[in-house]
């Protein structure tokens, strides 16, 4: 007759309990943690310029009609002392407004948990003025943005950004994460270290990199290229959608792998020196096209360390 000790299980996690307890390590078996809202409103009467900061967490930004700045600040940690410790620093000149949030010291969270732990944050919801220039960083998190036409630099040092329907000059900076932006229009710079770039809208000036990642840019009917552009990655596929007509002076380059066009201004491009090919086979084979599309202009510069290069139509 096998016995069975009942009480086995219980002994043994009060030792482990007891054994964590002794080394001094924190013990937290709270599955959701503890949330607070707190809320800013400021009133402009020109142009706003709103500088956003927050330790970890997302950051969304909206924009209305009104002459106002709202800023819903969302705290979560897994304790109160240390929701406490998550800090909202908020002030006001003119039509200038900066807010930031600080989170708990390293070592008020440090140490070994049981159970699922919820790290603290500090989401921000904002709603600004269509017309209003931004900069809002994220130690850890995406950052999402819409309708607002101004200066505007969004940072996050680990997360994803999105972005739709932006326009004037936008910077956008990730250190891990990739990047969207749909219906966007003006000067435009977006880079990430680590993740792929995804791009359409209408830009005067333009340059996009990612470190490792790909590629891919549709360009509206009636873009102007005002400045350079520059498109790179350092390793992945490049795809650049054209209209027709559209002017440039194309230099597209890969160091492995091959440039390939479907647009209809480089159809009649032939390379003169290697008539004794088919011409996709050609096309396919080339790593290097430079040449001029329509009356030319700026030069459209297109970089890959090790993919395909694709101009499409």
């Amino acid at each position: 007759m096998r016995l069975t000790n009942h009480r086995s299980l219980p002994v043994a996690g009060a030792w482990l309990l007891a054994s964590v307890l002794l080394a001094g390590c924190e013990v937290n078996l709270n599955t959701e943690g503890l949330s607070a809202r707190e809320t800013k409103a400021f009133t402009v009467t020109g142009q706003a310029t709103i500088n956003l900061d927050t330790f970890d967490g997302a950051i969304e930004i909206h924009s209305w009609d009104k002459p106002e700045v709202e800023v819903e600040i969302e705290k979560r940690a897994m304790e109160q002392s240390l929701l406490d410790e998550i800090k909202v620093e908020a002030t006001q000149q003119g039509d200038q407004i900066v807010l930031k949030v600080t989170g708990p010291s390293r070592r008020e969270f440090g140490g070994v948990t049981i159970g699922v732990h919820v790290s603290p944050t500090a989401r921000l919801r904002v709603v600004v003025p269509r017309q209003s220039n931004i900069v809002a960083r994220s130690g850890d998190g995406s950052i999402r943005a819409e309708a607002v036409d101004g200066k505007i630099q969004l940072t996050t040092v680990d997360g994803s950004v999105t972005a739709s329907r932006l326009s004037g000059e936008v910077q956008v900076r990730s250190g891990d994460g990739s990047i969207r932006l749909d219906k966007v229009s003006g000067r435009l710079d977006l880079e990430t270290d680590d993740g792929s770039i995804g791009f359409e809208g209408s830009p005067s000036a333009l340059r996009l990199k990612t470190g490792d990642g790909s590629v891919r840019a549709q360009i509206d009917a009636g873009s102007v290229m005002a400045d350079h552009w520059e498109l790179t990655t350092g390793d992945g596929s490049v795809t650049l959608t054209l209209p027709s007509p559209f002017n440039a002076e194309l230099d597209a380059e890969t160091s492995d792998g091959t440039v390939r066009s479907s647009h209809p201004q480089l159809d009649d491009e032939r390379d003169e020196r290697r008539r004794g090919e088919d011409s996709d086979e050609r096309r396919d084979r080339r790593r290097v096209l430079r040449t001029r599309m329509g009356d030319g202009g700026k030069t459209l510069k297109v970089r890959t360390g090790d993919g395909t290069i694709r101009i499409e139509h």
